[in-house]
């Protein structure tokens, strides 16, 4: 092949990328909708891959503990029962302690509503003289007929939400049943599938490519591994110590609040606060002066818990130093919200880990040389 040619094809290839290039700029609405229903159409295997990787690590102990099973399949099957069913009984435990007491809140706020009125209509007379709810909606143009007519003007907007509602409900319990059975695929078939992945890569990227992957992927693996174990550990020392303070501290409805703190601190650094504004509008309902000391209380274990046992307990486990874990989690946080929150410790390991190893080689190539 001449060099006209090459150029000539190398023009026409460069040309089609521009045309396409083109395209995709002038049609993002569409692209979006593509992107959108592959995510959709994906979403399931995606969700089963995940629910894998945490199936595995209580199905990777048992496996340890059962070794008087020679039969590796039966052994196998055995390990991921007792793995799912561990999952179920904590899940349950949880929202057993949790949900029953949210409900009897909800309710008692409800029918509280009638006092809450009295007292603002109390606080509003000693304020203003003798000015009532209803004066204030009349100041404010505040019509109860308009607030009605608007009211049931919006019935069937409702009704539709809730046929969406129903309807996207149904698809989640689809899409999630798909998951559950993918995961026990992977699960059962594990060292069949990497065997098979390895014969892939090493057929179409070569044997040094494949070996930068496994070992990337056992780094990342090991990492979101230790990551997720300790996380859980660290969301238990949290939730047991927020209980233990809260009872001291007589404030009310110490387990579920407890609980539900270390639930959200799964989430890194911010969490705790996210569960403790919960937590303020339960305590508020039934005892208002108790809300100040478990605010002060929270405060003060968010500190202790972000600043010394997160980074310490969390960044120790993953080989991340404590203070690029407040980088990381800061950074994530600020790219991509919660999630980024959640990625950002092991992502930042996995890269520190990589970059610690290649530096310590290149010094060790430069030392001999």
């Amino acid at each position: 092949m001449d060099k006209d040619t090459k150029k000539i094809k190398k023009l026409i290839f460069l040309i089609m990328i521009a045309i396409i290039f083109y395209w995709v700029l002038n049609n993002t609405s569409i692209i979006g909708d593509i992107i959108g229903k592959i995510i959709d159409i994906i979403f399931p295997f995606i969700l089963g891959a995940c629910l894998a990787f945490i199936l595995n690590i209580p199905m990777s102990f048992f496996e340890k503990k059962l070794k008087k099973i020679g039969n590796k399949k039966l052994k196998r099957i055995i390990s991921l029962v007792l793995a799912i069913v561990v999952i179920i009984v904590i899940l349950a435990l949880i929202i057993n302690l949790v949900v029953p007491e949210l409900i009897k809140i909800i309710a008692l706020l409800i029918n509280n509503i009638p006092y809450y009125i009295e007292e603002l209509n109390t606080l509003t007379q000693n304020m203003q003289g003798n000015i009532t709810i209803d004066d204030i909606m009349a100041k404010a143009n505040i019509n109860a007929e308009q607030i009605k007519t608007q009211a049931q003007e919006m019935i069937p907007k409702i009704l539709n939400s809730s046929i969406l509602f129903v309807g996207n409900f149904f698809s989640g319990i689809a899409h999630f049943f798909i998951a559950i059975v993918f995961s026990v695929y992977i699960l059962i078939d594990k060292e069949k599938l990497q065997k098979q992945a390895k014969k892939i890569m090493t057929v179409y990227l070569g044997k040094n490519k494949t070996r930068k992957i496994i070992k990337l992927g056992k780094v990342s693996n090991n990492t979101f591994r230790s990551f997720f174990v300790v996380q859980c550990l660290e969301a238990t020392i949290l939730g047991v110590l927020c209980i233990i303070g809260m009872l001291i501290l007589r404030i009310p409805y110490a387990f579920p609040i407890g609980i539900l703190i270390g639930v959200t601190s799964l989430i890194p650094v911010v969490g705790a606060f996210l569960g403790a504004i919960i937590g303020a509008i339960l305590i508020v309902s039934i005892n208002p002066i108790k809300v100040i000391t478990f605010i002060i209380f929270v405060i003060i274990l968010q500190q202790v818990e972000g600043n010394v046992i997160y980074p310490r307990v969390v960044g120790n486990s993953v080989g991340l130093p404590g203070m690029w874990v407040l980088v990381a989690v800061t950074i994530g946080g600020s790219l991509f919200g919660i999630l980024g929150m959640l990625i950002a410790v092991p992502i930042g390991s996995i890269i520190y880990t990589l970059i610690k190893e290649d530096v310590n080689k290149q010094l060790q190539t430069q030392q001999k040389n």
